[in-house]
């Protein structure tokens, strides 16, 4: 009979769901852009995550700026720059929304 106690509270304990139909059409689906990333290899500096015209600046890790590149299409850029292998730096990119900060090693 003890046994039996648990297992009847278990059964009679419930919780009331209340379902509702999702209806795309109550929200805005918008597009939203990818994060913001850069990468650096085989001489190459990729940069996602952005759309439009900008600039991308790149500075040593020391504050000196190397190269500023003025850009029509962010989207996917990718652009051939000789950065020192095994440095860090940081690549700011200019978009007429936002200033964004990131950081890169180069590597092979």
């Amino acid at each position: 009979m003890k046994q039996l106690i648990p297992f009847l509270i278990l059964l009679f304990t419930f919780t009331t769901v209340e379902a509702k139909l999702f209806h795309p059409s109550k929200f805005n689906f918008s597009k939203t852009q990818d994060t913001p990333k850069a990468a650096y290899m085989n001489e190459e500096l990729y940069v996602t995550g952005f759309s439009g015209s900008g600039t991308i600046e790149i500075y040593s890790i020391i504050g000196n700026k190397i190269n500023e590149i003025k850009v029509q299409d962010l989207q996917d850029f990718k652009m051939s720059v000789p950065l020192e292998k095994g440095n860090m730096y940081i690549i700011r990119v200019l978009t007429t929304e936002k200033i964004h900060t990131l950081k890169i090693i180069a590597s092979s």
